[in-house]
């Protein structure tokens, strides 16, 4: 029997409709990692995101919080999300700003031009004028860093640069990891090539007073 063109534009219509909205919950139900806040954590959308995922799959200006199992929060927004298919394994992160509280309530300001997320392994492979910016005056600028959202351990690598008030710690590799011992401890290592200026605050200002 001969189907007339009103089935045919009807199935059209649905596929137009329905397989966008299937591609957006797919995603949903990938970045939405642990939401209960234990290990990882979720990507919030707007009704618009929603409208774009399924258009293109971008998402625009996300929020993506959660807690590391070592208890540390994070918070990260960044101005556009490209995942790399439906569903993604990994996704393109653009003009990446947000912030890192360890357990014990230091915070960490991060801000990076662009990123990866590897969505299985829940790490966030940061690029581009990548800035650490701690409350106590410390100032990390690398290469290149990567963040493990599950572990809560960061590590930078090809040309760290540290600045605080004590000095200059210029290095080829640091990591930020939870010590074994205690939970709320993290511990800051440097490596492969490490160069300290000690400059503390009394110094310079002793320096400055002293006549020539």
């Amino acid at each position: 029997m001969a189907q007339g063109p009103g089935l045919h534009t009807r199935i059209v219509a649905i596929l137009k409709v329905g397989l966008p909205l299937i591609a957006a919950a797919m995603l949903l139900s990938i970045f939405l990692i642990q939401p209960d806040g234990d290990q990882g954590g979720e990507i919030i959308f707007s009704e618009t995101d929603l409208d774009r995922l399924g258009q293109g799959l971008q998402i625009s200006n996300p929020t993506f919080t959660g807690t590391t199992r070592s208890g540390d929060r994070f918070r990260f927004t960044a101005d556009l999300v490209q995942p790399d298919a439906a569903p993604p394994t990994r996704a393109s992160i653009t003009n990446l700003a947000g912030e890192i509280t360890f357990a014990d309530g230091q915070r960490l300001d991060v801000t990076a031009q662009g990123g990866e997320l590897e969505i299985a392994s829940q790490i966030l492979e940061l690029a581009g004028d990548v800035r650490l910016q701690g409350a106590n005056g410390y100032d990390l600028a690398a290469d290149r860093l990567s963040i493990d959202l599950a572990k809560g351990i960061i590590e930078g690598s090809d040309e760290v640069q540290t600045t605080g008030p004590f000095g200059d710690i210029a290095s080829g590799t640091l990591r930020i990891a939870p010590s074994g011992a205690e939970k709320d401890i993290r511990l800051f290592s440097f490596g492969n090539g490490v160069r300290v200026i000690y400059d503390p605050p009394d110094a310079g200002a002793q320096d400055t007073d002293t006549p020539r």
